[in-house]
């Protein structure tokens, strides 16, 4: 399910998106928040015009491989996915109008007739097998590949096998309809999440040119010229801004915005920019208003504010050579004040949480209960396991969260509180993943972040032979391979339901809290909504009022 190669990159693709989120909070980037020529200037000749605010630079927006969620969302606007989620966790069509299965193994995806590129030319399947072929391709070696894995043809990492120049499982109907087959069953929910998703389509006549090996690095990757979405590419600077214009082409209507400004900002200059009316509107998740602001953009009366979907989770990495016992984990657990930290650190702005489902999640069970902040039991557990007093742990933390800082203290005095004598060590991100993938570590806590709709790809790795934690259960692997075989969603459910009840006894890997995003949006825009999940699904109905 994941991509080849070492334990440390398959961790580190888990975590990427939530890398955005964490530079965002840090409040370190170097982004100027009034760069001359900045997107925070007026559109020429009164165009209707808005301005989003984010708090991480767009470094990469390469299609194949966006680096983080702002590049994500500005590839998107040129090269719309097949599918998009939205916050109701429903998938809408985009460049495809359709994608249906009859056998879940053979997916056929039906592209909207009238979609065509820049160039006025249509977009067709050739242009979606051209790109498919590029993604697999190991020159290319993007790191979105292993998304891909599952198309026969592909191998495990998702790139075409020494010699093969065709995805055997991917074929041509007609000018706008293709199918595509999987190594094993799935279901179309997955198919949708991961290559509907995921797959931005590129315009084969303008690349076929380009030797793979150079299309990375090429001009058009830099600033790409052709291309169908609801937006086109005017200037980028990379550290302050993006500017876009509207394509008035664009297959499902033109937009009424004509021109889409993303500004780099520090988090702390949000606030102050949707007050002032420099910015319109934020994305919960990739422009990141500090906690500490929230009360004060709530409060502002030009702008419409939304709370963000509970996406980025801490979690506490335990290394079982150091912790073999289920009841000293257990009992780590409920020495957590989980509530005190929303209550007082996020100010509610989120959710306590203790296995690999919050509440967004279509899994969760509801016959686990979660685990509430219990020191006399934690005491108890560490009584009943022989617990050494005297023994000293190191809870390594990621560096640069002033939340996630102040949470780690919390969380040490609490476990100092029962008996669990901890010191913390704050580390780099490179760093900390070497110590959890080399299990030379005792505690760790780290932001992952799970897909609501297929969670199996992460929560086997955390849970398979291989994990971080030297995690070691062979009923769970059972119920995972089997939900990995499965298509009936009440089956898939049930399996999880019975996976989380083992996790709520052996609690490999208990989970802290996890954050909810604040939205705002100034009052002037209408059919806007700030949101993680389908924000720019309707852009092009976007208005001024």
């Amino acid at each position: 399910m994941r991509a080849r190669g070492s334990k440390k990159v398959s961790l580190a693709i888990l975590i990427i998106a939530v890398l955005t989120i964490l530079s965002a909070c840090s409040g370190n980037n170097n982004a100027s928040t009034n760069a001359e020529g900045s997107a925070s200037q007026p559109a020429a000749g009164g165009k209707k015009t808005v301005n989003i605010g984010v708090t991480y630079a767009p470094s990469g927006i390469n299609p194949l491989a966006p680096v983080g969620l702002v590049s994500t969302y500005v590839a998107g606007l040129m090269y719309p996915p097949l599918m998009e989620i939205d916050s109701d966790l429903t998938y809408k069509p985009m460049l495809a109008d359709s994608i249906e299965t009859t056998d879940n193994a053979t997916f056929t995806v039906k592209l909207n007739e009238n979609a065509k590129w820049t160039d006025g030319t249509p977009v067709t399947a050739d242009d979606v097998i051209y790109t498919l072929k590029l993604m697999s391709n190991p020159a290319i070696a993007s790191n979105f590949a292993y998304i891909f894995a599952s198309l026969e043809g592909l191998d495990d990492a998702g790139y075409l096998p020494e010699g093969q120049s065709e995805i055997s499982g991917v074929a041509k109907v007609d000018d706008h309809t293709l199918t595509m087959k999987t190594k094993a069953p799935t279901t179309l929910d997955i198919f949708k999440d991961t290559i509907g998703r995921n797959l931005m389509t590129l315009p084969q006549a303008a690349l076929k040119d380009i030797a793979p090996e150079d299309l990375n690095k090429s001009d058009f990757m830099q600033k790409p010229t052709v291309t169908s979405g609801p937006y086109k590419l005017v200037d980028i600077d990379r550290d302050h801004y993006v500017t876009m214009e509207a394509n008035k082409d664009y297959f499902r209507g033109a937009p009424k915005i004509e021109q889409l400004n993303f500004k780099v900002l520090q988090g702390t200059a949000i606030a102050a920019q949707l007050q002032s009316g420099e910015i319109d509107m934020n994305i919960p998740s990739a422009g990141v208003i500090p906690i500490e602001d929230y009360e004060k953009v709530q409060g502002l009366g030009n702008v419409t504010t939304t709370e963000g979907t509970p996406l980025a989770t801490q979690y506490m990495y335990i290394n079982e050579k150091v912790v073999p016992d289920a009841k000293q984990r257990q009992a780590i657990s409920y020495a957590m004040n989980r509530e005190l930290i929303v209550e007082k650190l996020l100010k509610g702005a989120g959710e306590a949480v203790d296995g690999y489902f919050n509440s967004t999640s279509p899994y969760l069970s509801e016959n686990i209960k979660p685990v509430g902040y219990d020191p006399e039991k934690a005491k108890s557990l560490l009584q009943e396991s022989g617990w050494d007093s005297g023994k000293q742990l190191t809870m390594s933390v990621l560096s640069g969260d002033a939340t996630l800082e102040q949470a780690a203290q919390i969380i040490a005095e609490n476990l100092n509180a029962v008996g669990v004598k901890v010191n913390i060590q704050m580390l780099d991100l490179g760093t900390l993943l070497d110590k959890l993938v080399r299990m030379e570590y005792d505690l760790g806590i780290l932001t992952v972040s799970l897909t609501p709709i297929n969670p199996l790809p992460d929560i086997a790795y955390f849970l398979n032979e291989g994990n971080p934690n030297g995690y070691k259960n062979a009923e769970a692997e059972k119920l995972i391979a089997s939900i990995g075989a499965e298509v009936d969603e009440a089956k898939i459910k049930e399996s999880y339901g019975k996976l989380q009840e083992i996790i709520a006894q052996d609690v490999p890997m208990p989970s802290i809290y996890a954050t909810k995003a604040l939205g705002a949006v100034n009052n002037r825009v209408t059919g806007a909504t700030p949101k993680d999940f389908g924000m720019f699904i309707n852009v092009y109905e976007w208005d001024i009022k």
